[in-house]
């Protein structure tokens, strides 16, 4: 596969890292938008670009406000609308990439919740959406102490961080997946109000709002997550109409790419993709 990186300067004089993984022959079939999690970064996600190129999908990712090479204060956002705008310039980049091709919109955990809540509010000129392990809900029960102080912080200060309460051993089963975590020097598990409120309340608004599908949509979920809520996912799923498909994968945790099934998911995955091509 081919590897480009590269960094656009936004109106505040932000660096924002982006990179693109295309298949080596000229026969690319689709292009996917990848938005990658809270606290870590797209570079986590070289062995999934790895997988679609080889069958001729492209990949094109950023790293969101608050993470990884994109400047700016770890775990912090000006507004979850920030988020949307990143997603938007995403969509741009991708058909200037892969001009009229099929794109698709893939999230992860936060960016799960982002490309649901993108999908939902803009209602984008997409072929389809795959959020795995959506936000939608916290997969446990955040310290009340935490969430006072986060709403407190994100109208006083709006930039102050705490941990995020999110617990590195349950993202997988494969332990080198956790120890590569916790050595990356990009990852970090810090949130702002406007970042940890945000996400939470926006889940809320998707549960609330979220109804008829105007794209095709694949949901995918671990019923063992610990992280995110498996039962808001199907939730969430199962009072969508449209073209909706709800995908369980029975005791996996978090990241379901990063399980030792992770072929499998991949397959599932890829399947979807070129029905909806």
């Amino acid at each position: 596969m081919i590897h480009e990186s590269f960094f656009e300067t936004d109106n505040k004089q932000r660096k924002i890292f982006f990179q693109k993984w295309l298949p080596e022959h000229d026969d690319t079939k689709g292009i996917i938008t990848l938005v990658h999690g809270l606290g870590e970064h797209s570079g986590r996600y070289a062995h999934v670009a790895e997988f679609f190129t080889s069958q001729g999908l492209a990949i094109i990712t950023v790293d969101t406000f608050g993470h990884g090479q994109t400047t700016g204060k770890r775990g912090h956002a000006d507004s979850m609308e920030a988020y949307m705008e990143q997603i938007s310039r995403l969509l741009e980049l991708a058909r200037q990439t892969v001009p009229n091709k099929p794109i698709f919109l893939y999230g992860h955990s936060m960016g799960g919740a982002l490309v649901l809540s993108y999908l939902f509010r803009y209602n984008p000129k997409i072929n389809g959406l795959i959020a795995t392990a959506p936000a939608v809900r916290p997969g446990f029960e955040v310290p009340k102490l935490l969430l006072a102080i986060g709403k407190i912080a994100r109208i006083i200060a709006p930039s102050f961080t705490q941990p995020n309460s999110l617990d590195v051993e349950n993202l997988s089963h494969d332990r080198e997946v956790i120890e590569k975590y916790k050595a990356d020097p990009l990852v970090h598990n810090q949130a702002s109000g406007v970042v940890g409120i945000g996400l939470i309340e926006w889940g809320e608004w998707l549960l609330e709002n979220a109804r008829q599908a105007p794209v095709p949509v694949l949901m995918m979920h671990g019923t063992q997550d610990k992280l995110t809520s498996y039962e808001a996912s199907k939730q969430l799923a199962s009072q969508l109409t449209g073209d909706v498909t709800f995908k369980s994968y029975e005791g996996l945790y978090h990241e379901i790419h990063n399980e030792f099934q992770k072929q499998s998911v991949f397959n599932d995955m890829l399947a979807w993709i070129k029905k909806h091509l």
